[in-house]
């Protein structure tokens, strides 16, 4: 994955999968063959209720305290939250790479494994022995082609390229009308992309957001655009999003219209320095100039 500045002042992402087409289409075959719970037996069952939607970005080492309603741990947030005695109702695994079996070292028997059928056999190994329902992930992937196969009616969930934005949608899916989100920084605090540490080596770039530069990688960016988008389909549906944290995406999250943002406060200065910021980039594009290229906010 990489970003690439425009002559318009804006950030374009090209991404790649993780995992090669083959071995994502054997994980799915593997998830078939064994057999498994469908996600449809949880669809509409929240009636309405909170749920905290939890990454493992390193605002979450603080707040962490101020997590409500039911949990849904995303990856790493898992094990981070059983460490400190917190256990989620749900934790949500969707990413193909053997790897995110190592994140997944603590499971607990009160927890509901959320997992993607694409996900690689090691995880589900991981979590044998404890309740695991499996949904598919919408995009890429030949899913459709196995439920036809089996005469099978299952619902494709969407929601962008990470955990968490595919969270949205499932919290969706199984009914809640208030999200919360936390551990969803999506750019470094200090040298640090995970509370817990990262277990693969991070790319880094820097991005400017409406005049605020952050300390990222070309994942967690696409994680803030895919957010853009998301957000309006979800409140389409009546949804209320809560973004905690002071990162890039809750920064970015701050710019859209009904997304309540509890630790960036919009006063008359902030505003009068975006408004600020926005002319001179707009200036700078009519000149040519796009040594100060910001991410599309």
């Amino acid at each position: 994955m990489e970003a690439l500045s425009s002559h318009e002042g804006q950030v374009r992402f090209d991404s790649y999968q993780n995992t090669e087409d083959g071995v994502r289409t054997d994980n799915i075959r593997a998830t078939f063959e064994r057999g498994y719970i469908r996600f449809n037996e949880l669809m509409d069952t929240a009636k309405g209720g909170t749920i905290s939607i939890v990454g493992a970005g390193p605002s979450l080492a603080r707040t962490y305290k101020e997590i409500t309603g039911d949990i849904l741990a995303c990856n790493s947030a898992h094990d981070f939250l059983i460490g400190k005695g917190i256990i989620p109702k749900y934790a949500l695994y969707w990413d193909a790479n053997p790897v995110i079996a190592k994140m997944a070292k603590k499971p607990h028997p009160d927890v509901t494994y959320l997992v993607a059928s694409r996900c690689h056999p090691d995880l589900f190994k991981a979590l044998a022995g404890h309740r695991v329902i499996v949904f598919h992930a919408l995009g890429g992937e030949p899913v459709d082609q196995f439920l036809v196969s089996l005469n099978r009616m299952e619902p494709m969930i969407g929601g962008g390229s990470a955990g968490v934005t595919r969270g949205t949608y499932l919290a969706g899916a199984m009914g809640y009308k208030t999200l919360h989100l936390f551990g969803v920084d999506s750019s470094y605090e200090n040298d640090a992309t995970h509370v817990g540490g990262s277990i693969i080596d991070q790319k880094q770039m820097r991005l400017r957001v409406c005049g605020k530069w952050f300390l990222t990688a070309p994942w967690m960016a696409l994680q803030v655009a895919d957010f853009k988008l998301i957000c309006p389909q979800l409140q389409a549906m009546g949804i209320k999003i809560i973004v905690h944290g002071n990162g890039m995406f809750p920064y970015a999250a701050s710019f859209i219209e009904g997304i309540t943002t509890t630790d960036i406060k919009i006063g008359f200065v902030e505003r009068l320095r975006r408004l600020a910021s926005s002319l001179i980039v707009l200036y700078l594009g009519l000149r040519g100039d796009n040594r100060y290229a910001e991410m599309n906010t």
